[in-house]
């Protein structure tokens, strides 16, 4: 057997190193995503956003 072809389906670690394994494309935003989370957390992310501001127009005021 020569030594470019392997008897079992797996590489060997000296393979695995010549050819790396493509990392996946990470899929691009989408504003459609948004519809995803849950209301609870829009709602969460408000009341916060709310606070924040308050306190920076309470400082600056």
């Amino acid at each position: 057997m020569s030594r470019d072809r392997h008897a079992h389906p797996a590489q060997c670690c000296c393979c695995a190193r010549a050819n790396p394994k493509p990392e996946p494309e990470p899929e691009p935003f989408r504003l459609s995503d948004l519809a995803d989370i849950p209301r609870t957390q829009w709602i969460g992310g408000g009341i916060m956003l709310a606070v924040i501001v308050v306190m920076i127009l309470f400082r600056h005021g």
